[in-house]
This record gives C-alpha cells, sequence and structure tokens, in this order.
C-alpha cells in the first residue's frame, strides 16, 4: 500500500514539469505607417472604425447591419464553431482528473474466473479467493483511473485547446467584419444602381422631348428624316438599358435579403423605395500598421494558430516520456448463478501503469519534427497574413485617393458636357448645324452622368474596402453567449433520453 502512495506523491511532485517550447508572441518589423499615412484632418465619424459605416449618415444602412449580425447565416455558423472549440477546451481540462467508472459482469460455463474480460481492469486484479466456492460467477464495483501528467502532456492539450478556442473566436470576429463589410457594398451597389436608373431614366425623357421636336420639324418641312431617324436611334438605344439596369436592382435587393438571413421576397418592399448612395468622408484615418496587427481579427487568429502550433509540440515531445497512470477498483465478487452455495465477499485493488517507449524506430520522434515544422508553418502563415493586410489598406487607400480625383475631374465633365448639348440644340434651332452634332452632344452628356452615377458608387466601395482591410466593425459584438457547462455522464444520459434536442 505505501509504495503506490508514494508513487503517486511523486507524480504529483513532478506535475509542474511540461516538455516543449512555450508561446511568446512574434515579433515582426512593421513600417511606421501606411503609404497613404495618417491623415490628420480625417472627420471624427471616419476616424471611428468601431462602427465606420455610421459615418455614411444612413439610418436605413445601420439597421440593415444590425438585423445581419442577428440574423446572418454566416455569423451563426462561425459562432457554432466557436462554442465547439469553447466546449471542447472544457472537454479536454477534463482529461487532467481522475474518471470513476461503474461496471458489473457475470456468467456460467467451465471456468472457475467466470467474470474475467467481463468487468474492467482494477476489479479483475482485485483478490479472487472465495473461501468454500470453486467459481466467480459475478463481479461488480467502481474503479478509478487518474493519468499523471508528468510532462505536461495534458497541461500542453489544455494549452492548445485553449489557443483554438481563441483562434475560433477571432474567427467569428472576421466573419462579422465581413458580413458588416458585405452588406454596406450591397446597400452602396443598390443605392448606386437606383441612381444610375434614375439618370438613365432622365435621359429617356430628354431624348424623348428631342424626338418629339424633330419630328415636329420634320412634319413642318423644317428638317430631313436623317434627323429623325438619328432621333430615334437615340432614343432607342437608351430605353434598351432600363431592362437589365432593373434586372442588376432586384439581384442587389436579393443579395442584402441573403446577407440578412431573409428570404429576398421580405426584403422587396423595404429596399424598392429608391435612394442616392452614401457621401463618405472626403479624409480617412486609417492609424498605423501595428494599430492594425492589434485590430484585424485574422491577424489575431493567425497568432493564436500559431500558439496553438506551439502547444502542440508539446505534445508530441511529451509522448517521448514515460507515461504513468494510477487506477483503482473497489467491489463485490460471488459465487451465483445457479451454483452453490451463493457467497459474496468485498474486493479492492490499488496500483499504477508505467509505460516507456524504448524502440519505436523513430515514429515519435518523427511526429514532433512534424510539430515543429508545423509551427514554422504557423509562423510564416502569420507574416504572410501581416503583410497581406497591410497591402489590402495600402491598395484601398490608393484607390479610394484615386477614385476621388476620378469622381471630381467626372463633375467637371458633366458641367462642360451639359452646356455642350445646350449650344448645340440653340446652334441646331437656328440651322447653325446639323443634328448629327447634338446626337453627339446628347450621347456624350448622356455617357458623362452615367459615368458619373457610377463614379459615385464606386468611390462608396472603395470606402468600403478601406474599413473591410482596416478590421473594424467586430469591437461592439464581440461577447460570445456562454457555454453549456457539460454534465456528468449519468446526468446527461438522463438529460439526453428525456430532452434528445441540443442541449442549451
Amino acid at each position: 500500500m505505501r509504495r503506490p502512495l508514494t508513487v503517486l506523491s511523486l507524480g504529483i511532485c513532478l506535475g509542474g514539469c511540461a516538455v516543449g517550447p512555450n508561446f511568446h508572441p512574434p515579433e515582426l518589423a512593421t513600417p511606421q505607417a501606411f503609404v497613404a499615412g495618417d491623415t490628420a484632418s480625417a472627420t471624427p465619424a471616419a476616424a471611428q472604425i468601431p462602427r465606420w459605416w455610421q459615418a455614411l449618415g444612413d439610418q436605413e444602412l445601420d439597421s440593415l447591419i444590425e438585423s445581419a449580425l442577428q440574423g446572418s447565416p454566416s455569423l451563426e455558423i462561425a459562432l457554432a464553431r466557436l462554442q465547439q472549440a469553447r466546449t471542447f477546451e472544457i472537454a479536454v481540462t477534463g482529461f487532467a482528473l481522475p474518471r470513476l467508472e461503474a461496471s458489473s459482469g457475470g456468467g456460467r460455463g467451465t471456468g472457475s474466473d467466470l467474470s474475467r474480460s467481463r468487468v474492467a481492469g482494477p476489479l479483475q486484479s482485485a483478490d479472487h479467493s472465495i473461501s468454500s466456492s470453486a467459481r466467480i460467477t459475478q463481479v461488480s464495483g467502481f474503479d478509478a483511473y487518474w493519468d499523471i501528467d508528468l510532462f505536461g502532456k495534458i497541461r500542453r492539450e489544455i494549452e492548445a485547446a485553449r489557443y483554438d478556442a481563441q483562434a475560433a473566436a477571432a474567427a467569428r470576429d472576421f466573419v462579422q467584419v465581413t458580413v458588416i463589410a458585405d452588406v454596406v457594398r450591397a446597400y452602396v451597389d443598390l443605392r448606386g444602381l437606383q441612381m444610375q436608373l434614375a439618370v438613365l431614366r432622365q435621359n429617356v425623357r430628354a431624348a424623348q422631348s428631342l424626338m418629339d421636336f424633330v419630328q415636329a420639324r420634320f412634319d413642318r418641312g423644317i428638317t430631313n428624316e436623317l434627323d429623325v431617324t438619328l432621333a430615334r436611334r437615340q432614343l432607342a438605344s437608351v430605353q434598351a438599358e432600363l431592362a437589365p439596369l432593373n434586372g442588376q436592382i432586384e439581384a442587389a435587393q436579393y443579395a442584402i435579403a441573403v446577407l440578412l438571413g431573409r428570404f429576398p421576397e421580405e426584403m422587396r418592399q423595404e429596399l424598392a423605395q429608391p435612394a442616392m448612395v452614401p457621401q463618405v468622408p472626403e479624409r480617412i484615418a486609417p492609424g498605423g500598421p501595428l494599430d492594425l496587427i492589434r485590430r484585424r481579427p485574422d491577424i489575431r487568429a493567425a497568432e493564436w494558430e500559431l500558439a496553438g502550433a506551439t502547444a502542440r509540440v508539446g505534445i508530441a515531445t511529451a509522448n517521448l516520456f514515460p507515461q504513468l497512470s494510477i487506477t483503482g477498483g473497489v467491489g463485490v465478487q460471488g459465487q451465483g448463478l445457479g451454483y452453490r452455495p451463493t457467497s459474496h465477499q468485498s474486493i479492492w485493488s490499488l496500483g499504477y501503469s508505467a509505460a516507456f517507449p524504448l524502440l519505436d524506430f523513430g515514429v515519435l520522434d518523427a511526429f514532433a519534427s512534424i510539430a515543429d515544422l508545423q509551427v514554422h508553418e504557423q509562423l510564416l502563415n502569420y507574416k504572410q497574413t501581416v503583410l497581406r493586410a497591410v497591402q489590402e489598406v495600402d491598395t484601398a487607400m490608393a484607390a479610394f485617393a484615386g477614385q476621388q480625383e476620378r469622381l471630381s475631374r467626372l463633375g467637371e465633365a458633366v458641367v462642360a458636357s451639359q452646356r455642350a448639348m445646350l449650344l448645340a440644340s440653340e446652334r441646331y434651332e437656328r440651322g447653325l448645324t446639323d443634328f448629327l452634332n447634338v446626337a453627339d452632344a446628347q450621347r456624350q452628356e448622356y455617357d458623362l452622368q452615367g459615368q458619373y452615377a457610377l463614379a459615385q458608387m464606386t468611390l462608396a466601395e472603395q470606402f468600403v474596402a478601406v474599413y473591410r482591410a482596416l478590421g473594424g466593425g467586430w469591437e461592439q459584438y464581440g461577447e460570445p453567449p456562454p457555454v453549456r457547462a457539460p454534465q456528468p455522464a449519468i446526468v446527461a444520459m438522463f438529460r439526453r433520453l428525456f430532452n434528445p434536442g441540443p442541449g442549451p
């Protein structure tokens, strides 16, 4: 009895040793600022990255985002994965604690120990001598197992599970960033297409008025049939664009509905009322690359995945060392089941088991080397994630600035085209030019107005791209609901028997 207790005490004393490397956040040299720089004159609304979409000042958009955060299937999937990881962390923690089981077995036959192999090992190894009995036909009792974590294998497993849960939390945050950006992008596209439709309808009315004017002149013999044909061609070409644009608007409405986890039919009426593209701030303050590393969820997820891989090196290393377990059992054995005389007596056992891999031809060491290589892979993945994140911000900021310049120049071109159309019409009415110049001026005006509406939508899309790259939007929605506390098997058995559905 004293020897097993000595082994147990030794295991507890050595329990503080954990082989394998400890995780330390990687140090990565980053630029002091993005290529675009940190614009000091950025508006306060644009600088509020956690709720960056509110800088657009659109209440309908705010409502859609709140609905998406409540009903998005993508977010529900990410939350389910997070809860799985958190529950697994709890389960792994249980490996460090003793486990208790109950077993019972018996039978008839020609042997003297008819319970052998029918009950757990600790009960089989108990005292089987029964006075005045020829056979052991029944054994019932309890057995316990406790794996002594001599070299930290279980602790490393707990670490890895905890890091995996944190990586899953960061992945959920990244899904939130993506869902918010997708909703804003789809909403901007919808409003941009509605603006293009409004411009197109205005141009149809203008082409129809011009067609009526030219037809009236032809009816009075003032102009020729060529002018009428050119005017009719211009009107038909503009009208031909109406149906495809209406189809694109409906598709944009459907995309928003799916992002919110709803059917398109439920959202059609709400989104049917046209509106302008939200006006974006003129300046954006992106902060610096170090801020980006702390904020972007995909970077944090890559860091936690690296941490989990580091912990698994300890798991693989611990497999090279001895494994020690404490086992025990207590119960009752007896002779019965038709054998006489019927008798019973108490039994117990307490002991330990130790296993030391001696000759495995390098298998365990190879697994440890694989774990080392996986850490290196995750480190490179972390660095690549940071590099791509900085590149995305620089690219988005450059595109945003370029689109602002383009929109400004297109505004000047639209004003000039309107003036050109007015002058061409006046000269045509006075007979100083032919209708080809009027048709060309009108076509140029249509084209520039459409380009201007498209550029407004594209500028808003680039605004979304900047904040998607900056990784904002998850901070206000980061706390997941608590996971259900696991119950002992005997309790969970009856709970799931009478409530077979998923737990609360």
